[in-house]
């Protein structure tokens, strides 16, 4: 055998390994977390009885807190409107009795720290945390490019704020609670729009980048301390904020995709929480760059004339 034929062979045999790493990993994110794994135990892994969640008055968020409330955690809602977070906490009560519900009204707009210090800190510090939901978020009503926002410059102010601070500083807060325990669980959600260069959605797009990459860097830091760190990376689930409002096997209900995401925590850092999601992320993955831009293209504007219509058609009557 030639030394050629020694190279050829050898490439061939590290190419088609690396195809099968490759090719299990995807595998492994598929199925692992949603049919083979066991659901461990949350408590455990938390180490404290209060979950803090963030944007609980609607959709994920509070599927959040009345799943944890039946699962035995203490519950902290903090969102912005005080009659919302009241009729959310008398429901987690009336599901799940003996659970203490304590609420916090707060406009995540905000950046000024003193507010998050008076607010939000002096009544986390009197409370042990074990869980840590950063749910909140916002985007815009349709695809635009940047300078064409709807809501102009201070809604784009607003997206990378509300979707970016708080996540930050609220982490970084329960963070000095959690590390002497060596026990803590943080959940960052995000959005499949953040993986792409997603044109429509600059900032919103960009901001859940920065989630996935702040997640992943709280993993590296904090996993050896005990510490539980999952970006969630959302699809289309029926929510006020995602205008869905019929469920379906791609599309499902808050509480149907939260049980799922639940079930994945402690298995996987970064997942979508929800098997037919994950297929069609990974399939979405294997894309060409130049073919997932040039469909996202198509999708995007059919999603802004279908806005413009039904605005127009509101308009009329």
């Amino acid at each position: 055998m030639t030394c050629c034929d020694c190279i050829l062979k050898a490439t061939g045999g590290i190419t088609l390994s690396l195809l099968a790493i490759f090719v299990s990993k995807i595998i492994y994110r598929i199925f692992y977390p949603f049919f083979i794994a066991k659901t461990l135990d949350l408590h455990a892994l938390a180490g404290a009885k209060y979950a803090v969640i963030t944007g609980s008055t609607d959709g994920i968020g509070k599927a959040y807190a009345s799943q944890l409330a039946q699962k035995g955690f203490n519950i902290v809602l903090i969102s912005r409107t005080q009659s919302k977070l009241e009729s959310v906490k008398k429901e987690i009560e009336l599901i799940a009795p003996g659970t203490e519900v304590e609420v916090i009204a707060f406009d995540f707009t905000c950046a000024d720290f003193k507010e998050y210090q008076d607010k939000i800190f002096k009544k986390l510090r009197t409370l042990e945390v074990g869980i840590l939901i950063n749910n909140v978020g916002d985007g815009t009503t349709r695809p635009e490019i940047i300078h064409n926002t709807e809501g102009g410059i201070q809604k784009s102010r607003d997206v990378n704020v509300i979707n970016t601070l708080p996540m930050t500083i609220l982490s970084h807060e329960v963070l000095k609670q959690m590390v002497p325990r060596n026990k803590g669980i943080i959940i960052n959600v995000g959005s499949l729009l953040g993986d792409g260069e997603m044109g429509g959605w600059c900032v919103y797009s960009s901001t859940k980048k920065y989630m996935s990459h702040f997640s992943g860097i709280l993993h590296n830091e904090y996993a050896p301390l005990g510490i539980t760190v999952q970006y969630l990376i959302t699809g289309l689930v029926a929510t006020n904020l995602s205008k869905v409002t019929q469920t379906s096997y791609f599309a499902p209900s808050p509480n149907n995709y939260v049980r799922s995401a639940l079930a994945t925590i402690g298995h996987v850092r970064e997942t979508t929480g929800y098997f037919a999601h994950q297929f069609s992320f990974e399939l979405f993955k294997l894309l060409p760059t130049f073919l997932l831009d040039f469909l996202l293209r198509i999708q995007m504007r059919k999603m802004k004339e279908e806005y413009l219509k039904e605005i127009e058609a509101k308009k009329q009557k």
